[in-house]
């Protein structure tokens, strides 16, 4: 079997050399001396000159360690050519330099590339020891199985890459066989020590209290604890240590800390004279203290760093509690607003209910006195001399349509034409007679039957009004009795342009001077809180007249999209949202308008898109300079969540 273990051959082991003559030829030569045993030491002016020789020997190599030496240049520069290369970019690296200081290998340094400096002169074998070690290392990181790794040790049989001291050996050993190693030296000066059994709930040492013993922990647990000013802090017990009370030797014999059994103990006590004897009597004594000082030292370091980690983690996770929190109170917050906008619209349906309900009789007594007004005086003019005409005058004044003022200007110059006095034929259209005969047989009679015409038709156009007027406010009532109903469940067989109509008609007063277009489209009634949907016409309506600031021109355009589906878009041709500020029109308190934007109380579009969300709907809204477009979709089935209840 080969030295790998395995049927092929197995790769060269090289310890390369790079370094100018005549320096490197002394390297060479110590590390043959060293290494002979089991690497091909290779010498090499340059990292070109060593791959040549290389690529050369026709056989496959394992370059365990790099020897470089400061007369080649910067060494951050050799270390980056070092790491071009796969079959060098894990050696272990020595640098051999005859210079007091270096500024050129701080890249190095941070890329843990190097392993060992040697100073010129240096002690024969000093470099060949530290080559094999490192190569002991190398071997046993990157190829643990290989065979030649045993032949890498010293001559007593040791592993090289174990330290040599005592101390050293001491920190890489188990905390018990530290601790007993400490106890048997101890022992061999003072001799046997007496075992102290030890309860739960014992102070091995006390709070900023003098010290003049230490404890060796054989069996059991020691928590260290110190009270601040924030309360009692209590230490991690791995960070103890065996030996209690060696560090207070450091705080002028004040304990630091109070030292408490946790488990049942057994400890050894030693005085500070008992302590000082062992050390200085019997040398591997000060080994073991300084071993276990140094590792208590590391561990509580470790607890510290963990400690500090943890409280990192603990204030960022404060930090997104507290996020978190604050994002819950602007949530709570905006609630609170939509309950108020709420209550606003709650308070205001039941005004509206209350004086719709307190306007109904007066309308209806308007209503019928317009009614018996016009046939009361139909029933009295029968009897008057000039009855036909006159009735005939106030029937056609109460039952004429609208006209154009086109259409009007048309017949009064058919008049003028007919009577050849500007004046009379104003008078005759004021009348409402508009036919050029009629008219000039009314002219040939006495100034009495014209004005009598005029009162009649006054008479007429007087009652016309009153019942205009009364049926207005009739559909004005009637609309608010529909935007003031309860939406406690939604109801069937709503009609989306009803609601419309009756919203239309409430807003009236804010889309004066607006050009309103409306372009229906045949619907299937909804399933639907109806209140709600008119506070969501209201809104986006009331939003689009803002925008457009008295002038300009509003659509309301429907469509059924599918059998499931109907939509509402409500067009307005004002200056359009700011792209930058569109996806964050629907957030409660913040408004646009007229091209500005405002914080207040800004609550329409948030609810608006709330309602339509609580409906299982969608709301678009698409703006540019000249068309703003909100486009909601309502299912036809209603609100998913009250389906089926």
């Amino acid at each position: 079997m080969n030295a790998s273990g395995s049927g092929r051959e197995p790769a060269t082991l090289v310890a390369l050399v790079i370094a100018p003559a005549p320096l490197g030829s002394a390297i060479a030569e110590e590390l043959r001396d060293g290494l002979q045993d089991v690497a091909w030491i290779v010498a090499a002016g340059s990292v070109a000159e060593a791959r040549e020789v290389l690529a050369g020997a026709g056989r496959e190599s394992w370059i365990g360690v790099v020897v470089l030496t400061s007369g080649l240049g910067p060494i951050d520069a050799l270390v980056d050519e070092l790491e071009t290369d796969p079959g060098l970019r894990s050696a272990a690296t020595l640098l051999v330099t005859d210079r007091r200081v270096h500024d050129d290998l701080a890249h190095a340094i941070d890329r843990d590339r190097l392993d060992a400096i040697i100073a010129v002169p240096w002690t024969a074998g000093t470099l060949a020891t530290h080559a094999r070690s490192h190569l002991a290392r190398w071997m046993h990181e990157q190829h643990p199985d290989d065979l030649r790794s045993r032949a890498l040790v010293t001559h007593g049989g040791r592993p090289l890459q174990r330290p040599h001291s005592e101390l050293l050996r001491g920190l890489e050993l188990d905390p018990t066989e530290v601790t007993s190693r400490l106890l048997e030296a101890i022992e061999r000066v003072l001799g046997p020590r007496p075992r102290l059994r030890l309860p739960v709930g014992v102070r091995l040492t006390h709070q900023d209290v003098g010290v003049d013993a230490v404890l060796v922990v054989l069996q059991g647990r020691v928590a260290l604890s110190r009270t601040t000013e924030v309360g009692e802090v209590l230490l991690h017990h791995d960070s103890t240590g065996p030996v209690i009370g060696l560090l207070a030797l450091a705080q002028q014999r004040r304990a630091f800390f109070t030292a408490r059994t946790t488990t049942e103990t057994e400890v050894v006590h030693l005085s500070l004279e008992q302590l000082d004897r062992a050390v200085s009597t019997e040398p591997a004594v000060g080994d073991a203290l300084t071993a276990v000082a140094i590792r208590a030292l590391a561990e509580r370091l470790r607890r510290s760093e963990q400690l500090q980690v943890e409280r990192i983690r603990l204030n960022r996770d404060l930090e997104d509690e507290r996020q978190r929190l604050a994002t819950a109170l602007h949530q709570l917050e905006q609630a609170r607003l939509e309950l108020v906008e709420q209550a606003r619209f709650a308070t205001l349906g039941e005004l509206a209910a209350g004086i719709a309900h307190e306007l109904n009789n007066p309308i209806a007594a308007l209503r019928r006195a317009a009614s018996y007004v016009g046939d009361d005086l139909s029933t009295i003019l029968t009897s008057h001399p000039q009855g036909e005409l006159v009735t005939r005058a106030m029937a056609a004044a109460r039952d004429r349509a609208p006209s154009s003022t086109a259409d009007d200007r048309a017949k009064r110059r058919a008049l003028i034409d007919a009577l050849g006095d500007r004046a009379l034929a104003t008078r005759m259209a004021a009348a409402g007679i508009d036919d050029p005969a009629e008219a000039a047989a009314l002219a040939a009679q006495d100034e009495s039957t014209l004005v009598l015409v005029e009162a009649a038709a006054g008479i007429g156009a007087s009652v016309h009004n009153l019942d205009v007027a009364s049926a207005r406010i009739g559909e004005l009532v009637a609309s608010l009795k529909a935007y003031a109903r309860p939406d406690l469940r939604p109801t069937e067989g709503v009609d989306v342009h009803q609601g419309i109509e009756d919203t239309i008609r409430l807003t009236a007063h804010r889309l004066r001077g607006i050009e309103l277009v409306r372009r229906f489209g045949k619907l299937t009634p909804v399933r639907a809180r109806a209140g709600q949907l008119d506070q969501l016409w209201t809104n986006l309506l009331v939003n689009a007249a803002e925008e457009l600031d008295g002038s300009g021109r509003i659509e309301v355009v429907t469509d059924q999209l599918d059998e499931d589906h109907v939509r509402v878009r409500i067009i307005d041709d004002g200056p359009g949202i700011d792209p930058e500020v569109l996806p964050r029109v629907f957030e409660p308190r913040f408004t646009t308008k007229h091209g500005t934007v405002r914080y207040g109380l800004g609550l329409g579009l948030a609810i608006t898109r709330r309602i339509v969300e609580q409906h299982g709907g969608t709301i678009e809204l698409q703006s540019e300079p000249g068309r703003t477009v909100a486009s909601v979709v309502l299912p036809i089935a209603g609100p998913p969540d009250d389906r089926g209840s």
